[in-house]
């Protein structure tokens, strides 16, 4: 890793160690300042860097020969929020977009600074620019760090792609077999999360780890698995539980998580709705909140053991749940009527970065369950607010081991 801590983390201290360390080369590039000069190369350097290992971009850097030249001041900006204009470069000039992690980093000088980027290895390689008509990649040369790609390389990175989006199709099918094997009632409806690297390249965490990782006694009893022992399977590690509270866990390699627990019910008859009391069962929504709070917490303290910064995957499903009464209510579900849904599967899906916060746990939480109340009921669906509201009441009152190490 070269960064020695996350990138939102970094001080001026660690960016001229960096300096100190690291001359230009295969992963690493400086440039002196943002000028319209650096702004018409930098598609091709983060390009280069998604095609071939990551790497990092230091702006406001002085080299001779690719080495770091001291002080390390950092300089002043004229872009008011330079942030924002490598990401709009990238996103403009890069097809597909490549995702950048950036921090601007005060220098130790008054009103200077470096603005760090952070580029990761890419399983949506080949990135091209300039018109979707060139594809770069880095070399070790650090006077001339990026060259045209071959064919031949394009070829791979194509069959890279290929083989990463079938990773994570292949782990969680896996996953509901083992599912099955263990005994996990799945005809119910059901709650699944499904959580991981966008792009699963490289395995994060080696299986004996992933197999220590839920023997944390904290861990399992966060997730209601309490003494349970985890079950080894040959790319990681699971938790399963059918003692009348049936849940699933499973973590493999590769960083991916899969949650499995069948939605809590209610009497139909004892809510006295008439309507839903045919199969005497009522499915209050807003009861799936605790589950994605306290599984979205292990999934960050998943992400921090496997270490480096990449996007996550986050996806919601209800399974089961064609014609299946809900209530909506936030407090007593028996406030309301049943409300129903046409598909089976209700899904959801958010992205955010691995380097989960306590707000941005919230914020996925929100945007999943946004999505998923939407496909139930004919009424006015309610708005993010609301569904926020709720989420940070149901948090504050569940004491959600989100602060906790495990």
């Amino acid at each position: 890793m070269l960064l020695p801590k996350p990138i939102s983390n970094l001080t001026h201290e660690d960016v001229e160690e960096f300096c100190r360390r690291f001359r230009e080369g295969l992963r690493v590039e400086y440039k002196s300042a943002l000028d319209t000069n650096v702004k018409g190369k930098l598609s091709r350097v983060v390009s280069s860097f998604a095609n071939s290992y990551g790497g990092i971009l230091v702006i406001g850097v002085n080299t001779l020969g690719g080495v770091p030249q001291e002080p390390f001041e950092g300089i002043e900006f004229d872009d008011r929020e330079p942030r924002l204009t490598v990401e709009n470069l990238c996103r403009s000039d890069i097809f597909p977009e490549v995702v950048v992690y950036q921090n601007f980093v005060p220098a130790r000088a008054s009103g200077k600074a470096f603005l760090v980027v952070q580029v990761d290895e890419s399983p949506r390689a080949p990135h091209a620019i300039e018109n979707s008509t060139k594809v770069y990649r880095r070399t070790g040369d650090s006077a001339n760090p990026t060259t045209l790609a071959d064919m031949a390389t394009i070829e791979r990175l194509l069959a890279r792609r290929s083989d990463v989006l079938a990773r994570w199709e292949e782990f969680f099918a896996t996953s509901w077999d083992l599912c099955e094997k263990a005994a996990i009632p799945w005809h119910p409806p059901l709650l699944e999360l499904q959580i991981g690297p966008q792009y699963p390249t490289d395995v994060l965490l080696p299986r004996e780890r992933v197999s220590q990782f839920l023997a944390e006694d904290l861990l399992r009893r966060s997730v209601g698995f309490h003494a349970s022992s985890a079950f080894r399977h040959p790319t990681g590690a699971l938790l399963a539980r059918t003692d009348g509270h049936a849940r699933y866990l499973n973590v493999g390699e590769f960083g991916m998580l899969h949650y499995l627990e069948p939605l809590e019910s209610y009497s139909a008859i004892q809510m006295g709705d008439e309507s839903a009391a045919a199969n005497n069962l009522v499915y209050p929504l807003w009861w799936i909140i605790p589950p994605i709070l306290r599984v979205l917490s292990v999934a960050r303290e998943l992400a921090a053991v496997c270490g480096g910064h990449y996007e996550l995957r986050l996806q919601a499903k209800l399974l089961n749940v064609s014609k299946v009464p809900f209530t909506l209510s936030f407090s007593d579900p028996r406030l309301t009527t049943a409300v129903y849904t046409l598909p089976h599967v209700a899904p959801a899906r958010t992205n955010c970065p691995s380097e989960l916060s306590e707000s941005e746990i919230l914020a996925a939480a929100t945007e999943l369950l946004y999505q998923l109340r939407w496909l139930f009921g004919t009424q006015t669906p309610h708005t993010r607010e609301q569904v926020r509201l709720v989420v940070e009441r149901e948090f504050q009152s569940s004491q959600i081991p989100l602060s906790t190490s495990f």
